[in-house]
């Protein structure tokens, strides 16, 4: 961690303490655009050149263009690839040869917000709203791999009747919103009564319950198959999350990894491969 980091962190802490005391209401607005703003990588553009070999086109989604690639014949079945919180479409890039081998089409997109797709804020409902949107743009979309809150979106798409996806792939995927909400609070400084300030602010934001973006609470009644991936070392999203997932999803299977932490089991050939002949099964 930077000292220059550090020291902006410090100073947004001590802001929101202050703020807390003297101004809930605006405490708690701010917290809500810090949580939903996710983090802007200067190399967007670059890693967008490595989806160059892809169709690239683009969809509106709340006035806002997100951007979308494709492989493969437009005749065949599709499957989507749904990045996570602050990622974006290339790193979901290994996914792509395997599918192709197995005759599926491929479609990656980066999330609002994220990558060269437009927006500042965003969070887990515009997630599934977006993924929803390119499934029906591009049709035919027989099963979806999301990584992280990408992970979620699918669970929520689904829960929602947005989606219909036969089986579902998910990489790492969290399974207490509320617990990150915590630990986002902690991180900030930021006082319970602010936090929930933000989170009824959020709610009324997109219109919906926090309870209803919890994946545990929609699992139970799925009838798409799932195969969950996590890795045991991964520190971000620690595996019980991913473990608690496929044990309220019903006829969910569980691959456990070694070593492979939050992002680098997106680019390891046996979780590539795993997904792949999942959903060819």
């Amino acid at each position: 961690m930077s000292a220059a980091f550090s020291l902006s962190r410090i100073s947004t802490n001590v802001r929101f303490s202050a703020s807390a005391l003297l101004f809930p209401e605006l405490a708690g607005a701010w917290a809500e655009r810090l949580f939903l703003t996710p983090p802007r990588p200067r190399d967007a553009a670059a890693s967008a050149l490595d989806l160059i070999d892809a169709r690239n086109s683009y969809l509106e989604h709340k006035r806002r263009m997100i951007s979308t690639w494709r492989w493969g014949s437009r005749d065949a079945p599709a499957v989507l690839l749904a990045h996570g919180w602050g990622g974006n479409a290339a790193q979901m890039r290994a996914f792509v040869f395997p599918l192709l081998q197995a005759g599926y089409r491929v479609i990656a997109y980066d999330q609002p917000a994220h990558g060269v797709s437009e927006g500042r804020l965003t969070g887990l409902p515009d997630f599934a709203d977006v993924m929803a949107e390119v499934a029906a743009h591009h049709g035919g979309v027989h099963a979806v791999i999301g990584h992280s809150l990408g992970a979620a979106a699918a669970a929520v798409s689904l829960a929602n009747g947005k989606t219909s996806f036969a089986k579902v792939v998910l990489v790492s995927p969290p399974s207490d919103l509320e617990g990150y909400s915590r630990r986002f609070a902690r991180w900030y400084w930021i006082p319970e009564a602010v936090r929930n300030a933000m989170q009824n602010a959020i709610e009324e934001r997109y219109g919906v319950r926090w309870e209803d973006l919890e994946v545990p609470r929609v699992a139970p009644r799925m009838t798409a198959r799932a195969l969950v991936i996590h890795d045991r070392g991964d520190r971000m999203m620690p595996w019980a999350h991913g473990a608690g997932v496929a044990r309220h999803w019903p006829g969910a299977r569980l691959l456990s990894t070694e070593g492979l932490g939050h992002r680098r089991i997106l680019a390891d050939e046996r979780v590539t491969q795993a997904a792949a002949q999942f959903i060819d099964e």
